[in-house]
Order: C-alpha cells, then structure tokens, then sequence
C-alpha cells in the first residue's frame, strides 16, 4: 500500500509532493481535482506567497550583512590603531597597570564576541578614555581616541540595526515555513483520507499522490557500516 511522505520529511520535500499532488489533480479532473483543491488548493497558496517573502528577505539581508562585516572589520582596525597610537603617546611602556584598565588583554575585549554589542563595548572603551583613567595619557592623545572610537562605534551601530532585522526577519520566516510544511504535509494526508472516503482506489489515489516507501526511508536514515 503507498505512503504519503512522512511529517519528519524535509521541507522542500514535502513541499514538492504536495506541489505534484495538485498538478496531477488538476489534469485528472472530477473528484481528484476538486478535492485538491478544497485540501491543497490554499496551503499551496500560502507556501507561493512565504517563499516570495523569503526571497525578498534574502534580498534585503544579503547586502546588509555584508556591509555589517565590512564595517566590523573597519571597526576592529581603528581599535587596533587606537591601541597602538595610545600606547606610543605613553613612551611605549613594557608594562602599565592603568593601560590595562583600558586595553585588559589588548582589544579583545571591544573586537571579540558578538558583532551586535560590540558599539556598546567601543562606547565602554570612550568612557574609560574621556574618565581620564589613565593619569599620563596627554589629553590630545585621549580625546583623539576617544572621539576615533567614539565615530567608529556609531558607524558599526548604523550597520547593526538593518542586519539584525533582516536576520531577524528571515529567521522568523524560516519558521513559518518549518511549520507550513508540517501543515502541507497533513493536508495531504487528509486529502488520501478523502479519496478513500469517495470511493477512489488506492492505486488510481497514488498516481495522484506521490509515493513514499516507509522501509526505504528507514533504510536512508540508517548510518552506513564502517569500513572494515
């Protein structure tokens, strides 16, 4: 007896079953076609209409997070820079207690971790230079700093903002669409369901209705004997 595809299928997958279903409904005609769709008929329709989402999303995301990483390589240049220009105005010292308070480790701290919060711990590194906590750092020097860094954490902040939305978006589709493909994949059980109820045999269901093998899936899923 044929299978539906299984609800732990891929999404593309099911996709592409439900997608075949209808085409095959629609050019047998009568019930088939009529119950395609009544069943599938607005889940394809919804499926069309996320994937554009998806796509223009895409669209958007794709030069937004480029433009992101380049900031943030920029960004982690100028704090590079900043490092070096602060250690020389301070004759370069081998060790310094105080420019560790403001380079603990070097500038790890600022260019390390999450591209999103890194402007908020530039700003940090703003606040300890205008605070004067280094007592010898020239106040030239320091304002230089402090307003290079100060400009650099504002620019990656601008880039932030619309590469995390995009993500975001995209991130929020690609659920919908998981969950939409757990939705197709029942309606097309239920569509069988219906077939059968009129009276439509099982083999004339699956010309229709693609079939999947339970065993041969099993099969696919289990992991391949090591090589002796």
């Amino acid at each position: 007896m044929g299978k539906v595809i299984r609800k732990q299928a891929s999404v593309e997958d099911i996709f592409a079953d439900v997608g075949t279903t209808y085409e095959r409904a629609v050019a047998r005609g009568g019930t088939f076609q009529a119950l395609a769709e009544q069943r599938i008929g607005p889940v394809l329709a919804v499926v069309t209409h996320v994937k554009a989402q998806i796509a223009e999303a895409e669209a958007k995301a794709g030069p937004a997070v480029a433009a992101l990483a380049a900031e943030n390589i920029k960004a982690d240049k100028l704090l590079g820079k900043v490092s070096d220009d602060v250690w020389n105005a301070l004759g370069r010292p081998a060790v310094d207690a105080h420019l560790s308070l403001l380079f603990p480790g070097g500038t790890a701290l600022y260019t390390d971790g999450d591209v999103a919060t890194q402007p908020r711990r530039m700003e940090l590194l703003v606040s300890l230079l205008r605070s004067g906590v280094h007592p010898h750092l020239p106040a030239d020097a320091r304002d230089t700093a402090a307003d290079a860094v100060e400009a650099a954490a504002a620019s990656l902040r601008a880039k932030v903002e619309p590469a995390t939305a995009a993500k975001t978006q995209l991130d929020m589709l690609e659920r919908v669409r998981t969950a939409l493909a757990r939705a197709a994949q029942m309606e097309l059980a239920n569509l069988k369901r219906l077939y059968k109820g009129h009276g439509l045999r099982e083999v004339d269901i699956h010309e229709v209705i693609p079939t999947r093998s339970r065993a041969s899936a099993k099969k696919a899923a289990e992991p391949a004997a090591p090589v002796s």
